[in-house]
């Protein structure tokens, strides 16, 4: 019994110290990044008007300011929010759109066979085509810049969630059929759990994706938006409002994608 008690006092000290060692890591992590984001910020403040001509790269404090303006102006929130809004649903259409495709079609080599010329096709037409064409379908509203951001996740999603399917070994089907799964418990089972790594790989990199898809089509027509504000700040050659619009939309990409990240992570514990 002593002998039993010592080594799960072993085994708690050592699971202390690897946790204590991960957040140590953690910290470390983002207190060097914050460290070098501050450094670059510094240094581009420092050499503006030095070596930068301020008419075209500003400087951080002529930024905050114009951001500070944004904010006061009441224009911020409701353009941020509807970003947010085209960019969301963009992301959840074409996430949906792109599982269901991959799970199909990774399971039907001959279908898919058929059908990859056409998908190529499509992916290879150009933002500045497509968005147009989506606004004269679709009209200058919300509906085109949700379809054009879902355009944009689709492919990413795809791409990664077919390759994950295909590559789920072919034995983990055949053991499942064997033991009584159907259809439906094959591909929610067995297959997308196989290919889950590929799928999420395809989930965070078409975070910024949706974004950009938004972006892009208020770029094309729209009163409102990120996309409108950048556009807006460049045609009155407002450097420094074209970098603090900027600055929202990096913060809104970095804020979606650590929100998908602990997302992810709660739905691994929650399988395991």
């Amino acid at each position: 019994m002593a002998a039993i008690a010592h080594r799960e006092r072993v085994l708690e000290r050592v699971v202390d110290e690897h946790r204590r060692r991960r957040r140590h890591d953690f910290w470390t992590l983002y207190l060097t990044r914050v460290a070098v984001l501050v450094a670059l910020l510094l240094a581009w403040q420092l050499l503006s008007g030095v070596l930068l001509d301020p008419y075209f790269f500003s400087r951080p404090s002529l930024i905050w300011h114009q951001l500070v303006l944004l904010v006061q102006s009441g224009r911020f929130t409701g353009n941020v929010l509807l970003t947010v809004e085209e960019a969301f649903l963009g992301y959840l259409l074409g996430t949906v759109a792109a599982t269901v495709a991959a799970a199909v079609l990774g399971l039907l080599p001959r279908a898919y066979a058929i059908v990859e010329p056409f998908l190529l096709a499509v992916y290879s037409i150009p933002s500045v085509a497509i968005g147009p064409l989506l606004i004269v379908w679709l009209g200058i509203g919300i509906d085109s810049k949700v379809v054009l951001a879902a355009y944009f996740v689709f492919f990413v999603v795809f791409m990664n969630g077919v390759s994950g399917v295909r590559s789920v070994p072919r034995g983990w089907i055949d053991v499942a059929r064997v033991m009584g799964a159907g259809r439906g418990q094959l591909v929610t089972k067995v297959v997308l759990r196989g290919a889950a790594p590929h799928f999420m790989t395809g989930l965070r990199t078409a975070v910024p994706q949706a974004v950009i898809g938004a972006i892009v089509g208020e770029f094309i027509s729209s009163q409102r938006g990120i996309g409108f504000l950048i556009s807006d700040a460049s045609a009155r050659y407002n450097t420094a409002g074209v970098f603090a619009a900027i600055s929202v939309l990096s913060i809104l990409v970095l804020v979606m994608a650590i929100l998908l990240s602990g997302l992810s992570r709660l739905g691994a514990r929650r399988a395991g």
